[in-house]
């Protein structure tokens, strides 16, 4: 049974509706973008008071308690605990193991649906001699702009009143968990497809495809190869992602190719960065089969955030159900085009070699006369 309020509510009590309230435009706030769970929230507004003790002043037991037991408290403000219960549970799902966290240089938080990116082209900027009293010669190094739209992803729920009457929040907060890891799925699926295909609409910023050697063959020249051309652009590309196919060629690859020759510590490679000397793989379902994505995280991928996760319920009377809706509005960005690249296994690399914008060469091919 949950526990009876006290007859003198204390402070915590009597202005909680109001603090959910601020808590709820804090998240709301395109400045702020502030993704702050409720216990987050109770330290900072309670005089350091844990989120166990606030549910204890409010009489509330997780482990006892249900969704109906909170509906039917004498004081209706401990309702706005509902939606906190299930956000904090999707929340805590959303972060477990993402996939995007690890492919992205980092979050922006932004205040509207399209966003006005710089996109750097460097066409013409290798440097030249310049002797005593001449003039310097101008390269290109010209700043451009590129529009990157993002939108909202999400999923409802029907919650049926048997569950919310004889389950406690404890257990329905374990469903509600695996509801969050497939929302961290799908943000997972946006950042892959960004990463290939680019922010633009039109394709003109999708990565580059390079075949191997001989189709279907996969040697280690051909992942040094792309390691070798990466490292020379100053990239570290220690990070792949790749189907199950393509997961098993790799790393069978790997771990039965000898590293650089024998003995290894007789060759130091130096560079504009070093090979890695370890690689993380992602398995994903959206990668096609036979290809991989090879990625320096750094300067590949940023993440925009419109909106955190947005939790909203509703009770349908007709049908005996509380539904409750998670969204989050948020999208992706690439950043340099050069940063990643997807090795296909199937086609060779004679006729399917490397990009004009990944040639080093003409950078450091300066003849100084």
């Amino acid at each position: 049974m949950i526990k009876k309020l006290k007859n003198a509510p204390s402070k915590h009590i009597a202005g909680f509706e109001a603090k959910m309230r601020e808590l709820d435009s804090l998240r709301k706030d395109p400045e702020g973008g502030m993704d702050i769970s409720l216990g987050e929230f109770v330290k900072e507004s309670y005089d350091g008071i844990t989120l166990q003790g606030l549910l204890d002043d409010l009489g509330v037991n997780p482990q006892m308690d249900t969704i109906q037991n909170i509906v039917s408290m004498p004081d209706i403000s401990v309702r706005w605990l509902i939606p906190e219960v299930f956000r904090d549970a999707i929340r805590l799902g959303l972060r477990k193991n993402p996939i995007y966290p690890n492919l992205i240089a980092g979050e922006q938080t932004v205040s509207q649906l399209q966003i006005t990116m710089p996109a750097l082209n460097m066409s013409d900027a290798k440097p030249n001699k310049v002797g005593v009293g001449e003039t310097i010669t101008q390269g290109d190094f010209s700043f451009q702009q590129k529009n990157v739209k993002i939108s909202k992803i999400g999923r409802g729920i029907k919650v049926p009143y048997e569950i919310a009457q004889y389950v406690s929040l404890n257990v329905v907060s374990l469903f509600l968990q695996d509801f969050g890891v497939k929302l961290g799925m799908g943000l997972d699926t946006m950042a892959i497809n960004t990463l290939l295909n680019g922010d633009q609409l039109d394709g003109s910023d999708s990565t580059a495809v390079v075949g191997i050697n001989t189709a279907n063959t996969l040697v280690f020249r051909d992942l040094l190869r792309i390691w070798v051309r990466l490292a020379r652009l100053g990239k570290n590309p220690n990070v792949m992602v790749g189907g199950e196919i393509s997961a098993m060629d790799i790393l069978d690859l790997l771990t039965t190719t000898k590293y650089f020759g024998v003995p290894r510590a007789s060759v130091e490679l130096k560079m504009q960065s070093p090979l890695p000397q370890n690689s993380d793989f992602y398995v994903h379902g959206v990668m096609p089969t036979s290809k991989a994505l090879i990625i320096d995280p750094t300067s590949s991928l940023i993440k925009l955030n419109a909106q955190p996760l947005l939790v909203e319920s509703e009770k349908i009377i007709q049908n005996q159900t509380t539904e409750t809706y998670a969204t989050i509005t948020c999208g992706f960005a690439t950043l340099f085009r050069d940063s990643r690249i997807v090795m296909d296994e199937t086609i060779t690399f004679a006729g399917n070699g490397f990009p004009t914008y990944m040639d080093p060469s003409p950078q450091e091919n300066v003849l100084f006369v």
